[in-house]
Parts: C-alpha cells; sequence; structure tokens
C-alpha cells in the first residue's frame, strides 16, 4: 500500500486575516482563493495548507492519498475505529473519513478514473 499526505486543511472565521498573516509573516504564497477557501503553496509539491469556511474555527483535517482503499478500510475494522465512507470526494475521489482521539480528522482518499492524473498517487 502507498498512501502520502495530500492536504492540511484548518477552520478560520476570518481568511482575510488568516491569509494575509500566512502570507505577510511565513511568505506563503496563495496558490487559489475563493470565497470560502485560501489554498496556500506548502513548499512541498503535491501537498497543500488550506485555510477555510468549510471547517468550524480552529477544527484541523488532515488528507492522506492511497493506493489501496480496501486496505486502510481493513485497517480501521481491525482497530474498531469508526469512521465514514467510503463516500465521493472532491478531484474525482473516494474517501473515509475517522477522528483521531485528540479530534483531529483524518481523511484518506483513493483517485478513480475521473481524478486527474496529476494527482494519481
Amino acid at each position: 500500500m502507498r498512501i502520502r499526505l495530500h492536504e492540511i486543511e484548518t477552520g478560520a472565521s476570518s481568511l482575510t486575516s488568516a491569509t494575509d498573516i500566512l502570507s505577510s509573516v511565513l511568505g506563503l504564497s496563495v496558490k487559489l482563493q475563493q470565497e470560502a477557501l485560501t489554498v496556500f503553496d506548502a513548499g512541498i509539491p503535491d501537498i497543500d495548507l488550506n485555510i477555510s469556511h468549510h471547517l468550524p474555527e480552529g477544527a484541523v483535517r488532515i488528507s492522506f492519498i492511497t493506493d489501496d482503499m480496501q486496505t486502510v478500510i481493513q485497517r480501521l475494522q481491525t482497530k474498531h475505529l469508526l469512521f465514514e465512507g467510503p463516500y465521493e470526494s472532491h478531484l474525482g475521489m473516494l474517501a473515509v473519513r475517522f477522528l483521531l482521539p485528540n479530534g483531529i480528522e483524518i481523511v484518506v482518499n483513493t483517485t478513480t478514473d475521473s481524478s486527474p492524473e496529476w494527482l494519481k498517487v
């Protein structure tokens, strides 16, 4: 099974303030700016840092991409961890979602035939 980090997203009440701080203090460049989402170049190819209104303020979601979703599901079941999915995700992917004991949301995606080639593991 291959797996890699895809993105880290955190919720913010003010995208403008968070974007300004990450840009001016850390020098991160904005890759994509939308009404409810700012995607930064994290300095590592194929990994994004997102600030959004998709999550409650301060919430963190860490997303991965794997080429073997079935193994991930089997491992979650073996550990008796509650999870959601698989469900349709963005960019044509399928995903499962679960929480770490500290409340951080983990999403594991797998690409499908309709996913862009650049995204595939």
